[in-house]
């Protein structure tokens, strides 16, 4: 048996029922746009914040081991040999004083207290590092304990970068962004679920008699199903492109340098369309199959 004429049959009747219920198809697609709209704003939002929170981690899985300004630069060298060949060191790199200077001048502006320090004969005051990139944050309180007793290090109350207090305190906002993120999402699709399945039965109700007389004359369940199903997937769908587009335009509005607004490039932006267009089909499907499944047991 040929499934086209009987899928074109569906399609047509699914439009035809849209295009009839007209009012509450647009109450039904407006209130899923804005439903999408929500989550696709709150998923941006939360990659974002996501990203800041990673790069974050990124930079405090650097552990700066500041040496003692009489150590020879072969025992640093030997020092920088033993702690890379540490599992979770992922590279080691000497930064002597003037790159430290260097950096400290750009990165922190303190560029003119350092000029005025050489130009008073107080010299350079940086010391000499090893700079530890670390294969994961959780790595960095084991080595600093390892390495802190050296006694190349430099002799003062900080001879390493290390801070306990930020590593546990990011951690917990990264997992609470997420998990925010995850809330967020699925609070949203719930309530869309909820939107579309009302608006099935609102739809099958205004129908009840075309779906007894139906019945009657010996459809089955899933004939009369099948175009409410598709119904629910246009709906879906079409709600998925508006807030797609919607949040497309504004990343585009207030977007920099090649990506949209809040730095989302334009890879992920792709992905959450089609997530939404994949969310709103699923969405749309899901809503009709349990709206239309409890008219029909009445």
């Amino acid at each position: 048996m040929n499934p086209i004429p009987a899928l074109r049959f569906v399609v047509r009747v699914a439009l035809q029922n849209i295009v009839r219920n007209r009012g509450i198809a647009f109450a039904s697609l407006l209130t899923v746009t804005l439903t999408l709209l929500g989550a696709g704003a709150a998923v941006a939002v939360v990659s974002a914040l996501d990203g800041v929170l990673h790069q974050e981690e990124t930079q405090a899985s650097v552990l700066k081991v500041f040496m003692a300004d009489h150590v020879s630069y072969a025992s640093i060298l030997n020092l920088q040999y033993n702690l890379s060949s540490e599992p979770s060191v992922l590279k080691a790199s000497f930064e002597n004083k003037d790159q430290a200077a260097k950096q400290a001048a750009s990165g922190l502006g303190l560029g003119n207290a350092l000029k005025i320090l050489q130009q008073t004969g107080g010299g350079n005051p940086l010391p000499a590092s090893i700079n530890l990139h670390l294969r994961n944050i959780g790595a960095v309180s084991a080595i600093n304990n390892q390495v802190s007793t050296s006694p190349l290090l430099y002799p003062g109350p900080h001879p390493t970068d290390y801070n306990k207090d930020v590593i546990p305190r990011l951690e917990r906002y990264i997992f609470a962004a997420q998990l925010g993120g995850a809330i967020m999402v699925a609070v949203v699709g719930a309530v869309a679920l909820v939107i579309i399945t009302i608006s099935v039965r609102t739809a099958a109700f205004v129908r009840r008699q075309e779906i007894e007389i139906m019945k009657l004359v010996g459809a089955t369940d899933w004939f009369v199903r099948w175009p409410f199903l598709i119904e629910g997937v246009i709906v879906g769908v079409l709600s998925a492109l508006l807030a797609s587009a919607v949040l497309v335009g504004i990343g585009l509005l207030f977007g920099s340098g090649g990506n949209l607004a809040l730095g989302i490039g334009l890879r992920f932006a792709g992905l959450v369309v089609l997530g939404l267009i994949a969310g709103g089909a699923v969405l749309g499907s899901f809503g009709s199959f349990v709206g239309i499944r409890r008219s029909l047991a009445t």
